[in-house]
């Protein structure tokens, strides 16, 4: 299972820094590759979130609820989609007059896309890492991560998983064409 953790210092109470968290529209202007938000409910929103497998665009409807929270200090989250799970851990912590954010990402491939999307996440949980930051820094002011940890990364997949993914990706846009 692929883990990411990563702190960043925001210029921001953090009473401001969570209300802002809490907010899904704003939060997910600072989230790379969120095309569009849905709300449910105060606790659950579907997200449409693009990323590229190479050449071919992924599209996924994540659906995120926040399972447990403690304001200002923590939340737990839970996204899913067809082929993936994604805990969410969030800690703030006062540090004069900013917020030490620390997230805890913990991804779970399943199916048979569980390779490519284990090894998606490893390759670009970093570079995403750093643009929620430069959006955050845009915002309020935060600056480059503290840290960044992860689990050490599996082997890339073979020829062979990619070949599967395009053919079952061929195979998905007949049968729609059909």
């Amino acid at each position: 299972m692929p883990r990411r953790e990563a702190s960043i210092d925001v210029n921001a109470s953090p009473d401001e820094l969570w209300r802002f968290i809490r907010d899904f529209e704003s939060l997910c202007t600072c989230i790379p590759g969120v095309e569009r938000i849905d709300l449910v409910d105060h606790r659950t929103a579907v997200l449409t979130v693009k990323e590229k497998v190479g050449v071919v665009p992924m599209v996924l409807a994540l659906r995120a609820t926040i399972e447990r929270e403690d304001p200002p200090r923590s939340l737990h989250a839970i996204a899913t989609a067809e082929h993936l799970t994604m805990a969410i851990d969030v800690e703030l912590q006062g540090i004069g007059q900013k917020t030490a954010l620390h997230t805890v990402f913990d991804v779970t491939g399943a199916g048979p896309l569980k390779p490519i999307v284990d090894n998606l996440f490893e390759r670009r949980a970093t570079e995403r890492t750093a643009q929620f930051t430069e959006s955050l820094g845009k915002r309020f002011g935060a600056g480059v991560p503290t840290s960044t940890l992860a689990q050490p990364q599996p082997t890339a997949p073979t020829k062979g998983v990619l070949g599967r993914l395009f053919s079952w990706l061929r195979s998905l846009l007949s049968r729609r064409s059909n």
